[in-house]
């Protein structure tokens, strides 16, 4: 028989599915969250949606996951969070959390005393991560971003963490599965990861566009993982997965008009050249040339190009 189970301000008893709010201090939305408590013992898996509040193919798949999962059908225990970062979803904010424009997937584990978006990584590692055997973490292309689908798992952690991490994330029915090694500081599944939690992002859809097929990808995978995991019934999928070890990403450090020379997927060499960055007057200002061999996997479609703003990123 299984335990009533409490996250937060939220509890559900053994064999019920209940749905609320999550309240946490210094922050000033309140988080959306699904309980799906089975009757009988098992995992308890984390799945999150609106991380980045313009990635809405993402936060479309968590809450399709969250309404259609019923205790009956769950053997252990289920936490949905499809939109993470409310504020950012109502401001439509690119990247950035609203109130003190910090990227909130590079913020944790945060910070009690921390601005808002240090303060909600802190509350979800507390309140949730802690809570949880598994972690999914559901993203998409921002509303400036065109990407093929990819999904990432931390490749620094405990050996038995990574190997765990890594068969998730090839369950999802994406070619590119990348081992990454801390390229992205503060991130959900890195911060997961270091305290023995297996976790990853699974990327799917781009340019703040509801995309319903990549919506159902990345929901059939967060089934397939459950699968694999006994949570609920069935038999999990294998998919064939191109592993990459490199995660290179490539920043603008200028403002200026950013144009772009190969679209996502494109394979490239050391010494290409990627695009440029030019100024008012159409004058190249930078020329972006590739520093190793890969794919495409992530491409901002921006114009309007400032400082330290990702331009694109490659795998190898």
């Amino acid at each position: 028989m299984s335990s009533k189970w409490t996250l937060g301000q939220l509890t559900a008893a053994p064999n019920e599915k209940i749905q609320g709010h999550l309240h946490f201090e210094g922050v000033s939305e309140p988080i959306p969250a699904f309980l799906i408590n089975g009757e009988a013992e098992g995992p308890k898996v984390l799945v999150l949606g609106g991380i980045h509040g313009c990635e809405y193919t993402s936060i479309d798949a968590a809450l399709e996951i969250g309404k259609q999962l019923q205790a009956g059908q769950v053997k252990g225990k289920v936490a949905v969070i499809p939109i993470a970062n409310p504020a950012s979803f109502y401001k439509r904010s690119i990247y950035v959390h609203p109130s003190d424009q910090k990227n909130l997937n590079r913020m944790f584990p945060g910070k009690k005393d921390g601005t808002e978006a240090e303060r909600l990584a802190y509350w979800l590692t507390e309140t949730v991560f802690k809570e949880v055997d598994y972690i999914l973490d559901l993203h998409g292309g921002d509303m400036i971003e065109a990407l093929v689908p990819f999904s990432i798992y931390h490749a620094s952690a405990m050996a038995e963490t990574v190997e765990k991490s890594k068969l998730l994330a090839s369950l999802f029915d994406i070619n590119y599965v990348i081992g990454s090694k801390d390229q992205v500081p503060g991130s959900t599944y890195g911060s997961a990861a270091k305290l023995g939690i297996p976790a990853i992002i699974a990327e799917a859809g781009q340019q703040g566009i509801l995309s319903p097929d990549h919506s159902k990808r990345l929901q059939d995978g967060v089934l397939n993982v459950l699968k694999s995991l006994k949570v609920i019934e069935g038999e999990a999928k294998s998919y064939p997965s191109h592993f990459l070890e490199t995660f290179d990403w490539y920043r603008a450090d200028v403002q200026g008009l950013w144009y772009p020379e190969v679209v996502i997927g494109d394979h490239v060499k050391e010494g290409d050249r990627l695009g440029t960055i030019q100024n008012e007057f159409g004058e190249i200002q930078v020329e972006i040339v590739s520093h190793t061999n890969g794919v495409v996997l992530f491409l901002v479609t921006s114009l309007a190009i400032n400082p330290n703003d990702p331009l694109l990123s490659i795998g190898d």
